[in-house]
């Protein structure tokens, strides 16, 4: 997973099911976990093939 900056933000290791959205648990080495909201101001592309996905990281998310 990727920022739109181009900045390699870490890994999904999970999937969270709520009842809005889906939220992805994005583990980053030495860091704490980013949970990240599967909506389309925060996903802006998913590259199946290359197995990557370039997201906007809403402020505060990353605190």
């Amino acid at each position: 997973m990727v920022s739109e900056e181009g900045e390699a933000l870490g890994t999904i290791s999970d999937v969270l099911s709520t009842g809005a959205n889906d939220v992805y648990v994005v583990s980053r080495p030495e860091q704490k976990e980013l949970l990240l909201p599967a909506i389309r101001d925060c996903i802006l592309q998913v590259d199946l093939e290359g197995r990557t996905m370039t997201v906007h990281v809403l402020p505060g998310l990353k605190d």
